[in-house]
Parts: structure tokens; C-alpha cells; sequence
């Protein structure tokens, strides 16, 4: 019984707490750059690292644990609280974009969710070439999260 605990702790808990971690780190870089805190350099050089952190934590958590069902979960909960943060609050309060923009909004989001998650399990197994199956999804992850930009 005692093992099955720390199996879970391990499998679920600690990577909630890296996707907590992964999201307060890019909601605390966003609020650097809106209050203009740090130098400008410095700042472009935190959202670069922020944008990049939600692809690559999954293949590194993956690389390093070899956990799939954590791998999956630190792929999909930070996207899933961006969209949180961005436009589930916005929804909740009653200011409801038409149709079409909720359809882009949902297909959007869940696309990255499904690809950071399968970054995350591809990662975890232990052969090369699943390794670059996660590195060629991150690159299409970035290309999505690019071109998805409003």
C-alpha cells in the first residue's frame, strides 16, 4: 500500500507541481514585461525562454524521469492553464466571443495540449528515435503557438 502511494505522488503530484511551476514562471515573466520591471533585453530574452519552456519541459521531464503518464500531464496542464488564465476567466464573466472565434480558440488550444502531451510520452520511452518523434512535435508545437498568436 505504502508503494502505490509514492507511485502515485510520483506519476501525478510532483508533475502537477512542475506544471504549476512551468506556468508561474511564464505568467511572472508576462508580468515583467507589462510592469516594465527588468531591462528590455533581458525581458524579450524571459518571453523567449518562456514561449520555448511549454514545448521542451515535457521532452526534458520525459528524458530525465522516463514517467509517461507525468511526461503527459507536464505536456498538457501548463497550456491548459494558459488558456485558463487567457480566455476560459473571460468566458465564465459573460464576455462570450461568437461561434467561429470559440471553435479557433478550442481547436487552438486543445491541438497544443495534444501535441505537448504526446511530446511528453514519446519523450519518456527510451529509444532514440522516439526521441526525435518529440523534438520534431515540438518544432511543429512552436510553429502552431507562432502562428496562433493574435
Amino acid at each position: 500500500m505504502e508503494k502505490m502511494k509514492i507511485k502515485v505522488i510520483r506519476s501525478v503530484i510532483v508533475p502537477l507541481l512542475v506544471s504549476a511551476l512551468i506556468h508561474v514562471f511564464a505568467l511572472s515573466v508576462f508580468i515583467f514585461d507589462i510592469f516594465h520591471i527588468l531591462p528590455e533585453l533581458f525581458e524579450v530574452l524571459m518571453v523567449l525562454i518562456s514561449i520555448f519552456v511549454y514545448p521542451l519541459a515535457p521532452i526534458f521531464y520525459g528524458l530525465q524521469t522516463k514517467d509517461r503518464i507525468g511526461s503527459v500531464i507536464v505536456g498538457t496542464v501548463p497550456i491548459l492553464c494558459l488558456f485558463y488564465e487567457l480566455h476560459l476567466n473571460s468566458f465564465i464573466a459573460g464576455n462570450v466571443p461568437e461561434t467561429e472565434r470559440i471553435l479557433d480558440i478550442f481547436t487552438y488550444f486543445g491541438s497544443l495540449a495534444i501535441i505537448g502531451g504526446l511530446e511528453g510520452y514519446y519523450a519518456s520511452k527510451e529509444q532514440f528515435d522516439s526521441l526525435i518523434i518529440a523534438v520534431v512535435l515540438a518544432i511543429f508545437w512552436i510553429s502552431i503557438f507562432l502562428n496562433g498568436l493574435d
